[in-house]
C-alpha cells in the first residue's frame, strides 16, 4: 500500500471528554489523503473505548497503545510509525478547521525548503467558546529572530517534513512542557520555519492541561531550550546533550551560560506572565502556582512582590465571592 502524504499525529492520555470534538475534525478534512495516527498513552478512562471505535469504522485511523511512558516518548513513537512526509501535529482537545490540512500541506509543496509551518488559531473555552485570537507572527525571519526569546508557534497548529525532524533528533525529553520549542529551535538553526495568517485551528484552554498545572517546570524548560540555542549558535555546544532522563534546571541554566541574577529575573518575568494568562483564562490554581514561584526567588523587587501578593490576595478573595469585580492587581 502506497504511503499517504500526510501522517495526522496525535497523543493521548485520558482524554475522553474532548476526544470526539477532535477526532471528527479530522476526519471531516476536505483534504481526505491522510493517516490518522492516535497514540494511547495508557488511558484508563474512557479514551480506549473510543478510539477503538473510531479505528472500526475510518480505516485512516490507526491506534497506538501501550503503557504509559509521557508525552516525549509518545511524540517520538508517532515520528517513527508515521508514514507520511508531513506530519500535522493535533492535540485530543483541539479542534482542526475543515480546510487545514489542505492550505498547509499546499504552503508546505510551494516552499520545498520549508521544514515547518504553523498556523493562526483562536483559543477556546471548555464549551467551545471563542475567548481570543492571538497575534501571530508569520514571516520566516521574524519567526527565527522571535523563536531565541520565546515560542511563537502553538505546537498542535503545526505541519512539518518527518525527515528534517528526524534527522534533528526528534524531541526531547528534558525539555518537558517545552519540547516543542526546543524542536522549533534546532529546525530553524537548519531550515525556513514559516506559518500562516489565517485561523486553522481552535486551541482550547482548560484545567487540566499539564503545561498549566506544572508552570515551574515549563518555564524552566523554555529558558533551557532558549540558553541552549544561545549556546549552539555561539559554538560553545549543546549543553542539553547526554542529558539522559534528566530534566532542564537550573544547573543547565549555568551550563548554558546564564548567571544566577539572569536566571532569577527570567523566571519572575515568565512566572508573573503565566500568572495573568492564567488569570485570562481563569484557572486559579495555575495562577497561585506561577506566583508562588514568582515569590520563591531571589532579588525579587519590593514593588513585584507586593503586586504578586495582591494577586494571590484577590484570586482567593475572587473564589470567596467577595471581589465581584475580579480585578488582580493594580
Amino acid at each position: 500500500m502506497a504511503a499517504p502524504p500526510i501522517s495526522v499525529i496525535m497523543p493521548v492520555r485520558n482524554g475522553a471528554t474532548f476526544l470526539a470534538e477532535a477526532v471528527d475534525s479530522i476526519l471531516a478534512q476536505t483534504e481526505p489523503d491522510f493517516e490518522f495516527l492516535i497514540a494511547d498513552d495508557g488511558s484508563d478512562d474512557e479514551t480506549p473505548e473510543l478510539l477503538a471505535g473510531y479505528a472500526a469504522r475510518d480505516p485512516r485511523i490507526r491506534v497506538l497503545a501501550r503503557p504509559r511512558r509521557g508525552l516525549v516518548a509518545t511524540l517520538n513513537l508517532l515520528l517513527t510509525e508515521a508514514r507520511g512526509s508531513l506530519l500535522a501535529r493535533m492535540d485530543a482537545d483541539d479542534v482542526a478547521l475543515p480546510e487545514r490540512l489542505a492550505r498547509q500541506s499546499r504552503a508546505m509543496a510551494e516552499r520545498q525548503e520549508r521544514a515547518l509551518l504553523g498556523s493562526a488559531f483562536a483559543v477556546i473555552d471548555q464549551a467551545g467558546r471563542e475567548l481570543r485570537r492571538p497575534g501571530i507572527v508569520s514571516d520566516s525571519a521574524e519567526i527565527a529572530a522571535r523563536l531565541v526569546q520565546a515560542n511563537c508557534l502553538a505546537h498542535p497548529s503545526v505541519m512539518m517534513r518527518r525527515e528534517p525532524v528526524l534527522q534533528a533528533g526528534g524531541y526531547r525529553a528534558a525539555f518537558r512542557h517545552a519540547e516543542d520549542y526546543d524542536l522549533w529551535l534546532r529546525l530553524a538553526e537548519r531550515h525556513e520555519i514559516a506559518a500562516l495568517d489565517e485561523v486553522l485551528l481552535h486551541y482550547r484552554e482548560h484545567t487540566g492541561q499539564v503545561s498549566v498545572r506544572d508552570v515551574e517546570q515549563r518555564i524552566l524548560s523554555e529558558l533551557g531550550a532558549a540558553a541552549a540555542a544561545r549556546a549552539r549558535r555561539a559554538g560553545r555546544g549543546d549543553p542539553a546533550e547526554n542529558m539522559g532522563a534528566g530534566l532542564a534546571d537550573r544547573d543547565l541554566l549555568r551550563r548554558a551560560g546564564m548567571a544566577d541574577g539572569e536566571i532569577d529575573a527570567a523566571i519572575i518575568g515568565r512566572g508573573m506572565g503565566a500568572a495573568h494568562d492564567a488569570h485570562a483564562a481563569g484557572n486559579p490554581a495555575a495562577l497561585r502556582s506561577a506566583l508562588g514561584l514568582v515569590l520563591r526567588q531571589r532579588g525579587l523587587r519590593a514593588h513585584t512582590r507586593l503586586h504578586a501578593r495582591l494577586m494571590l490576595l484577590r484570586s482567593h478573595l475572587v473564589d470567596r465571592g467577595e471581589d465581584p469585580g475580579g480585578r488582580l492587581g493594580p
